[in-house]
């Protein structure tokens, strides 16, 4: 799933079946951003670079930024889904349900 893209440069994330600018990212954006990288096993996200450069310096550092959260979150989910599972059932043997 294709979540952030350079066009023209200007960053942009993906919303309702819909590019929007990554300037007009709110809380609840950034959120659905997470689960959909959670839960996806291809995640799209285009590197800001010299090849796709953003020209506003504003959006850029916002961009950047959600790019490293969602870039660690899809290269570590493996490892991220492991540890949750143990804590999960730590706490279902800590509980008895087990």
């Amino acid at each position: 799933m294709d979540l952030l893209r350079i066009n023209e440069q200007e960053g942009q994330f993906y919303k309702n079946d819909v590019w929007v600018p990554i300037s007009d990212i709110e809380r609840d954006d950034l959120l659905d951003l997470i689960k959909a990288a959670a839960n996806s096993d291809h995640v799209g996200l285009v590197d800001c670079n010299g090849d796709t450069p953003i020209k506003d310096p504003i959006s850029k550092t916002i961009y950047e930024q959600v790019y490293k959260v969602l870039k660690d979150l899809d290269v570590n989910r493996t490892t991220y889904l492991a540890s949750i599972d143990e804590e999960f059932d730590e706490l279902e043997r800590e509980y008895g349900l087990a």
